[in-house]
């Protein structure tokens, strides 16, 4: 499949996200990194403590590589494509945050000073450094991009939209990542969902289409 063919039968995901993009690029040019986070700890709730608690794991490499596997059995092709896809943003992102962004602060470390005065979710390990890019953001985006080409109804193609930013917000709200690294991994998953997809000829990987 071609990538304007592409692009025009998945467009209820692409619109909505590239305006998503264009409206989070611009105000992250308006806005410090630690700014943004600061207003999104601010606003929280018992709910939002338990929720984003545990939809934040549907971006674990357990949970992706575990879907995969059971795609496999459904259709071999779409299985291997969630498991490549899975493999090949999360290499590299770990490439960009263990040799780009090696040092790369987060949330709880660049708020090392004032974290006794901020909001932090019960349960929830908070991890320091390599920040750059998330790897759960980059997870989910590569699973529900892949997910929404399946599937015919607008609707749930731009469900699958929300589904993948919630999980991508969670790493705002825990205070694991920066709306950055969120932003980054967002496009990683995608770009690399959508350059398989577009490439599934080579591999005999047509049928998933």
């Amino acid at each position: 499949m071609n990538l304007l063919k592409l692009l025009r039968i998945n467009w209820a995901f692409i619109l909505p996200y590239g305006l998503f993009l264009l409206g989070l690029g611009s105000y992250q040019l308006l806005y410090r990194q630690g700014i943004i986070s600061l207003e999104v700890n601010h606003f929280y709730h018992p709910w939002a403590d338990v929720f984003f608690k545990y939809v934040t794991h549907l971006g674990d490499g357990a949970f992706v590589i575990g879907l995969g596997l059971l795609m496999l059995y459904r259709s071999r092709p779409k299985g291997i494509l969630v498991l490549a896809s899975y493999a090949i943003s999360g290499i590299i992102a770990q490439l960009i945050k263990n040799f780009g962004f090696p040092k790369e602060p987060r949330p709880a470390e660049y708020f090392s000073g004032m974290m006794q005065h901020l909001h932090t979710v019960e349960g929830v390990e908070l991890s320091h450094w390599n920040s750059f890019p998330s790897g759960h953001t980059t997870s989910a985006f590569a699973l529900f991009a892949l997910i929404a080409i399946w599937i015919k109804s607008p609707l749930l193609k731009f469900l699958c939209l929300i589904t993948a930013a919630t999980i991508g917000f969670s790493r705002m709200y825990l205070m694991q990542h920066f709306l950055i690294d969120v932003y980054v991994g967002s496009l990683l998953g995608t770009l690399t969902a959508y350059t398989l997809v577009v490439n599934s000829h080579r591999f005999r990987l047509t049928s998933t289409l």
